[in-house]
C-alpha cells in the first residue's frame, strides 16, 4: 500500500478514535450543563439537540467532517514525514498536540470557543472558564490522537 495512503488512514482512525474515546465522555462529564437546560449557554450560538430536525442534520454530517479534518490536518504531516520519522517520540508527540490544540484550538483563525479570538468575540455568557474547558478537551483529544497514532504508525512499519 502507498505510504502515504497508509499514513491517511492510520491518522483518520486515530482521529475519529480519540474523538469518541474524549468528546462523549467530556460531553456528559463537563459540557453537558453548557448545551443542555435552563442556564444552556451554546444554544443561544450552536445547533444542539434541542433542534431536532438541525441536530439531526449535523449529525449527518459530524463524521464526514472529521474525516475531512483528519485529511486536511494529516495532509500537514505527510509534508514533513521525512523529518518527522527522524524525531524521538516525545517531539512527535509534540508536534501532534500542539499542531491540534495550538493551531486548531487556541491559535484557530476563527471566533469559536476555546479560540483567541472567540475570547474576544462571543457573548459574554461564553465565559472564560468555557473557553478553558473547550481547550483542555481539545488538548485531552490532541494526546488520545497523537498516541494512537504514533502506536499505529510503529506497530504497522
Amino acid at each position: 500500500m502507498n505510504p502515504k495512503i497508509k499514513i491517511t488512514i492510520q491518522f483518520i482512525f486515530s482521529h475519529l478514535s480519540a474523538y469518541l474515546l474524549v468528546s462523549i465522555p467530556y460531553f456528559q462529564l463537563v459540557m453537558k450543563d453548557y448545551y443542555e437546560g435552563d442556564s444552556a449557554v451554546f444554544p443561544l450560538f450552536l445547533i444542539t439537540a434541542n433542534d431536532g430536525a438541525a441536530w439531526s442534520r449535523a449529525m449527518t454530517w459530524l463524521f464526514p467532517a472529521l474525516i475531512m479534518q483528519a485529511i486536511l490536518m494529516v495532509s500537514f504531516i505527510i509534508v514533513i514525514w521525512d523529518w518527522f520519522c527522524k524525531q524521538s517520540f516525545g517531539k512527535q508527540m509534540f508536534v501532534l498536540v500542539w499542531m491540534r490544540t495550538v493551531l486548531g484550538g487556541l491559535a484557530a483563525i476563527s471566533p469559536a470557543v476555546g479560540s483567541l479570538e472567540g475570547m474576544v468575540f462571543l457573548i459574554p455568557e461564553v465565559s472564560l472558564s468555557i473557553h478553558l474547558y473547550v481547550i483542555f478537551e481539545i488538548f485531552l483529544q490532541s494526546l488520545v490522537q497523537a498516541g494512537i497514532f504514533l502506536g499505529l504508525v510503529k506497530r504497522f512499519k
